[in-house]
């Protein structure tokens, strides 16, 4: 038996997982255990679909940490001058 991994950042099939041995099996053409793969999905009752994807989720936007510091830093300043005065 074998399942279908997907890329996280495209959502497309990136290779198969057999099972048996969660051997990760390429999508090529010249790969045994991708012809073997093949066959056996060919004779299933419902094939795995090499062409399904999944939804992606985009990534979170890239924070700027040295604007979070220095804007932290002043509010760190403010609050030693408020308990100085």
């Amino acid at each position: 038996m074998y399942k279908l991994s997907y890329d996280a950042m495209t959502g497309k099939v990136s290779c198969i997982i057999r099972l048996s041995d969660n051997a990760s099996i390429p999508l090529c053409e010249g790969n045994s255990d991708f012809q073997d793969f093949l066959k056996w999905n060919s004779k299933q009752p419902t094939p795995l679909d090499l062409n399904s994807t999944i939804p992606v989720i985009p990534p979170e936007p890239v924070r700027d940490l040295a604007k979070e510091m220095d804007e932290l830093k002043a509010r760190v300043g403010k609050l030693e001058k408020a308990k100085l005065s």
